[in-house]
């Protein structure tokens, strides 16, 4: 509550999520967030249709591509993610998937539990890539994958190598 008095960007993102919205649901039309939603809400039908182990591995293209069939708009769209993590992983790999995706973020969590440097840092790319995985595959794109490995990888080792130390 006071982020949104405070902070006139959030008040306009949330009204131009609104409008999006009106724009691509109600009119059929390709916006920002109202596209998304309609890539979130094609992602669930296609879980639905494989909930425990998905379509496999690149299925993503070719559902959005018979889902388009005969349709106009934004729902014709083909895209090859649905611009949701677990929605990406939910539709190849099923809830398994979603399963070893969420027990990864949380042993990354873990790994970060205690004092100093190198946790806080591995704290803040674990977050943040789980914040910004509402909204983006970030572990499936190039640059943003490698720097959640790398991230994780070096500052994982840290906060290792200091836990050892002070034991």
């Amino acid at each position: 509550m006071l982020l949104w008095t405070v902070s006139p960007h959030l008040r306009a993102t949330v009204a131009k999520f609104s409008g999006d919205y009106e724009v691509s649901i109600a009119g059929n039309d390709v916006s920002g967030m109202g596209s998304r939603l309609e890539y979130w809400r094609k992602s669930l039908v296609f879980t639905a249709d494989a909930p425990l182990l998905g379509h496999g591995t690149g299925a993503i293209r070719g559902l959005f591509e018979r889902a388009a069939a005969g349709e106009s708009g934004v729902r014709a769209e083909i895209v090859g993610d649905p611009h949701n993590q677990t929605l990406n992983v939910a539709v190849q790999w099923g809830g398994l998937g979603v399963m070893i995706l969420y027990a990864l973020w949380f042993a990354h969590l873990s790994l970060f539990r205690g004092e100093g440097l190198a946790c806080w840092v591995g704290l803040l790319v674990v977050v943040q890539n789980m914040l910004s995985s509402l909204l983006n595959s970030h572990l499936f794109d190039f640059a943003e994958g490698w720097i959640y490995v790398l991230g994780v990888g070096v500052a994982g080792g840290m906060a290792l190598a200091a836990r050892k130390t002070r034991s």
